[in-house]
């Protein structure tokens, strides 16, 4: 029997803590989403940010079940317009996951632009805030300058690399949360090792905040 990488085991673990109940989005979890002063985010960036927020649930709502969506966004979209190319991409997912890059627009915007938002939909109330896949996620392309989470409720938390943020140091922080928390083998683990990794990943400048 073929023997799973520890990639398609935390992909396992992470799909398992969100069978919980789906909460299926409203109008007035749209409405709620917040307009956040992002750390390390031009003020220009803020009105669109919270709109493309809205429209990941309004999307999940209207067109995937309430599902999971992710919408990736690049910060050169003047460019992208002068060039007559798209600078949007939305993939739509399963109840329990999806791949930001499976869309085209978004791998080409991954691919190709400097600075790109990432946001993701997660609709579990077991998975409200960063899993491990999303920090990979964020870690692995580095033209993903931040990426955001809104919830089925509305609400948001974010993490967006700064001045000061290393790459190789946020590998290594990102393997010891996994080590010192039983390399995350069950879901008390996965969710320990999440968060142990949000605790402390100002120390390899990234910058996380809850809404």
């Amino acid at each position: 029997m073929e023997q799973k990488s520890d990639g398609e085991n935390l992909k396992d673990l992470e799909m398992a803590k969100k069978r919980d109940h789906k909460i299926m989005i409203t109008d007035e979890a749209i409405k709620k989403v917040p307009r956040i002063a992002y750390k390390n985010i031009p003020e220009s960036e803020y009105n669109t940010i919270q709109e493309l927020a809205k429209n990941v649930l309004k999307i999940s709502k209207d067109e995937n079940n309430s599902n999971e969506v992710a919408i990736t966004y690049s910060m050169e979209s003047v460019e992208y317009i002068r060039k007559g190319e798209e600078y949007i991409g939305v993939a739509l997912g399963s109840e329990h996951e999806v791949d930001p890059i499976s869309n085209t627009t978004a791998y080409h915007l991954v691919s190709s632009a400097k600075s790109c938002i990432v946001i993701v939909l997660h609709n579990h109330p077991s998975l409200s805030d960063f899993s491990l896949s999303d920090v990979q996620f964020l870690l692995r392309y580095a033209s993903v300058k931040m990426m955001v989470v809104v919830t089925n409720l509305g609400s948001i938390s974010y993490l967006v690399k700064g001045k000061a943020y290393v790459y190789e140091k946020a590998v290594t922080l990102f393997n010891e949360a996994v080590n010192a928390n039983n390399e995350a083998r069950d879901l008390k683990d996965l969710q320990r090792a999440a968060d142990c990794f949000l605790k402390n990943c100002y120390k390899v400048g990234l910058d996380y905040d809850n809404r």
